[in-house]
């Protein structure tokens, strides 16, 4: 078992788009924010919530390794947001001279065995979490600047193997970093220029050679040239360094990507970039790593429910009930064989309706391509086709009580890998209750 280890290690790191532990409410404030409560300047969001559920498949087994054990789950979140007035609240035409946002929550995860002896329930049981604080000086000034930090715990005790419980796949990223933007000319043209250091560390000593610390430095710009219509680019270049570089290979990358992003209608909205990334892997001993040199592409069409009046600067997706459609072809860095590359697409569906009640669903596509890896014997190439979908619906009972349920679904069909099957079909439902301000 342990010789599959850095292999399911890495899958199960890069490619599991939807997590379970990822309640809708904590990462979107159209659900997890009330009224909010006022203390002096700043806005106070705190929540709990609590859900009890199924998993038919906890540790991703395919049907020709086994056994498939499946197990009910609780989950607790708390979770608070503290951010400065809004401009409701604030009730100033002036734009502030700062604004200031933080959040912290905990993620309580409880394990019972559905009638298998395959899983020792304790053993599993564990806390994730994260916290995060922004500050940006001057949001609508000629020239401001931002900072950032933030620290996510990632629990990850669900792999196929006896040794996993407790570390298991847990791991945690530290990020912070800042950058300065210049707005001249009203703010019909803005450029960023930043960096970020991102630590990526495991729990488990058996994955401590996956340690790497990232250097992010990128630059981003947009220009109004219609009331609500925006040409964007971006750039990065990453350096990719790990702490034991005796199995894995630092690199650098390089990505760049222009594209479009408006209301063509007061219903429609298109944005569409493209660009090309590549990477300048180093050998390492007898390590020859693969190099990416390709497109990279995003495209979507959402179509509002409502009419849509104006373009927001980050998203255009915020408390309106929408359809859309997406592709997206990407590049990441990986623990197997230097990076991946996937193809996904996506159909998404969001409503927002009285104020009373809020779900969302969203169906992706995916094809993920790993390169041939060397080292510790050559391997070919493979990839995988990836299903995933979810549901999340919540109806408010009162401002601050609400009910929710989640369905999510995954399945991988992959070629096998080093003689271990890897493909699996995974169905998870969950009911809950949550308390909010």
């Amino acid at each position: 078992m342990k010789a599959r280890l850095p292999l399911i290690a890495a899958l199960v790191v890069a490619l599991f788009p939807l997590k379970a532990s990822a309640q809708a409410w904590v990462s979107n404030p159209d659900f997890s924010e009330g009224v909010g409560i006022r203390a002096g300047n700043l806005e106070l969001h705190p929540s709990i919530g609590a859900e009890f559920g199924y998993d038919s498949n906890y540790f991703r087994s395919s049907p020709q390794e086994g056994p498939v054990v499946d197990v009910f789950k609780l989950r607790v979140t708390p979770s608070i947001t503290l951010a400065t007035l809004g401009g409701e609240r604030r009730n100033a035409n002036t734009p502030p001279k700062f604004t200031f946002s933080s959040s912290a929550n905990a993620s309580y995860h409880e394990v019972i065995p559905a009638g298998s002896e395959e899983v020792r329930g304790a053993a599993r049981r564990n806390v994730g979490g994260g916290v995060d604080a922004r500050l940006n000086v001057f949001p609508k000034g000629k020239v401001g600047f931002d900072l950032l930090g933030s620290y996510v715990r990632i629990i990850e005790t669900e792999g196929n193997a006896e040794d996993l419980a407790g570390d298991g796949f847990n791991r945690g990223s530290l990020r912070g970093g800042g950058g300065v933007t210049w707005r001249p000319g009203g703010g019909q043209f803005e450029w960023r220029v930043g960096y970020q250091a991102t630590y990526h560390y495991f729990e488990n000593g058996d994955f401590s050679s996956f340690n790497n610390l990232q250097h992010d430095i990128n630059s981003r710009g947009r220009w109004r040239f219609l009331p609500r219509s925006a040409l964007l680019f971006d750039t990065n270049y990453i350096l990719v360094r790990y702490n034991r570089n005796n199995v894995e290979t630092d690199g650098d990358l390089v990505r760049a990507r222009v594209g479009f992003h408006g209301l063509v209608t007061y219903h429609l909205a298109l944005m569409g970039l493209v660009g090309w990334t590549t990477s300048f892997y180093e050998a390492q001993g007898n390590i020859k790593p693969r190099q990416f040199d390709s497109v990279v592409a995003h495209a979507e069409a959402r179509w509002f429910l409502q009419s849509r009046p104006d373009l927001d600067s980050t998203t255009i997706t915020s408390g309106l009930s929408s359809i859309a459609v997406g592709y997206l072809r990407s590049f990441s860095n990986s623990y197997y064989g230097s990076f991946y590359q996937r193809d996904r697409g996506y159909l998404q569906f969001s409503m927002f309706l009285l104020g009373a009640v809020a779900g969302g669903i969203e169906f992706g596509v995916s094809r993920v391509a790993y390169p041939a890896v060397t080292v510790p014997a050559p391997k070919d190439s493979f990839s995988q086709l990836r299903l995933d979908g979810r549901m999340f619906a919540e109806y408010r009972l009162t401002d601050i009580w609400a009910m929710n349920a989640t369905l999510q679904y995954d399945k991988v069909n992959s070629e096998v890998v080093n003689n271990e099957h890897l493909d699996y079909d995974r169905f998870q439902a969950y009911v809950g209750m949550r308390l909010f301000w």
